[in-house]
């Protein structure tokens, strides 16, 4: 997959992350993720090959319908360890996701993982956040909190990168830039995850859960 329709694909995520099912988000994201990793471990495999885009949609087909063969079983089987279990499991992952070659965009993929998975979890016992809340509101209502959500979440998350590509210049000559760089983009997926979703519920773009739709 091109690296634009990735980060586009990748957006959209974040889009229904926020404002429509966070749970279908996630597991959007996770897809991009595994996609983007696959295609990673092909280009370092086969580096003299052309990688065209219709390759790259057929992987992101197969791990799409992958993910949800398997989704339910591995939820069932965390489940029975509790929120402890997930977080252990997001990190062993993760630290799968660099085990092959630990580069920049295995090290990316990883932290975005781990980010996501973490977050998701304190957002679901700690937060509460539930992006259906306030979709009852009148039309023109619904559409402002809408875009409000996702304005403000995506600016910050801008920012964010931003600033890791100013780190990643400053740096880049430090023997632990992949480390540096891998607890940024943990930082800039527990905002898309956790503290966005927490700044919502605070400024009430978003509730808990408590209310009946």
């Amino acid at each position: 997959m091109e690296t634009r329709i990735l980060y586009a694909v990748f957006i959209f995520s974040i889009f229904v992350y926020w404002c429509f099912n966070e749970k279908a988000g996630l597991q959007l994201g996770l897809i991009v993720l595994f996609s983007n990793w696959i295609i990673s471990i092909y280009r370092h495999l086969y580096e003299y090959l052309p990688l065209n885009i219709n390759f790259s949609w057929i992987i992101f087909a197969v791990v799409f319908f992958g993910y949800f063969l398997l989704c339910n079983k591995i939820i069932s089987l965390l489940s029975k360890g509790g929120f402890r279990a997930y977080m252990i499991a997001a990190a062993i992952v993760s630290f799968f996701m660099i085990l092959y070659r630990p580069s920049l965009s295995f090290i990316i993929n990883a932290g975005i993982f781990l980010g996501l998975c973490v977050g998701y979890c304190l957002n679901k016992r700690y937060v509460g956040f539930k992006s259906f809340d306030y979709l009852q509101r009148k039309s023109l209502v619904k559409f402002l909190t809408l875009s409000a959500r996702f304005i403000l979440g995506l600016a910050v998350f801008v920012f964010l990168l931003f600033g890791v590509g100013k780190i990643f210049e400053i740096f880049s000559e430090s023997q632990n830039i992949e480390l540096i760089i891998f607890i940024c983009y943990v930082f800039i997926s527990l905002w898309i995850s956790a503290a966005a979703p927490w700044v919502f519920v605070k400024i009430r773009l978003a509730g808990t859960g408590e209310q009946k739709q």
